[in-house]
């Protein structure tokens, strides 16, 4: 929810400026925020349904990245991927990472980022579970517990075996982990 609070404010100077350089001041200001408020709400419904955008540590990145045991030719999903940092990390290492995200602020953020980052790196808007993950080699997850019971539901069974899932923070409860670093988990399908 900060990244709401973050855009609101960074959005709202833009607006201002906006209006008074280019002599909109007939522009109704509920209209600004109307626009603004819009462009939050999909962030709301993933911040909900799977977890709120809260940025891991790089000693956390670092573990979940040794855990994933890449190869080259890897295929790397990060679902919610936030601004992006653990995909930029791994697409360094694998054939191609492919982030999901649904806050706008973050997504457009991530955009940004893809724009200096390599060229194997796709940061995409969308909804988390209406995404096909058939060609998966690793899938990173910080989802919160009720969406990793839905992750284990929805998606797991239509991965590919050999496929291996690091979840950050919160383990699958339904199936023991192949290995456990602190707070990551490593559970191959």
């Amino acid at each position: 929810m900060a990244e709401s609070a973050v855009f609101i404010v960074i959005a709202g100077f833009i607006s201002v400026a906006f209006v008074y350089a280019f002599n909109l001041t007939w522009v109704n200001p509920r209209i600004l925020v109307s626009f603004i408020v819009i462009l939050l709400i999909p962030g709301f419904y993933a911040a909900l349904t799977s977890g709120p955008f809260v940025p891991s540590s790089r000693k956390r990145h670092r573990t979940m990245l040794k855990l994933a045991d890449f190869q080259p030719d890897d295929t790397v999903y990060d679902l919610g991927c936030g601004d992006g940092r653990l995909v930029f990390r791994a697409s360094k290492l694998v054939k191609k990472a492919i982030g999901y995200e649904l806050s706008i602020p973050l997504y457009l953020f991530g955009k940004i980022r893809q724009l200096f980052n390599s060229k194997n790196t796709s940061i995409r808007y969308g909804n988390i579970w209406k995404q096909d993950y058939k060609d998966a080699d690793v899938i990173f997850c910080y989802l919160l517990p009720n969406a990793m019971k839905q992750f284990y539901k929805e998606i797991w069974p239509k991965l590919k075996p050999g496929t291996r899932v690091i979840s950050n923070a919160f383990p699958i409860h339904e199936i023991k982990p192949v290995k456990k670093e602190g707070k990551v988990y490593l559970y191959e399908v």
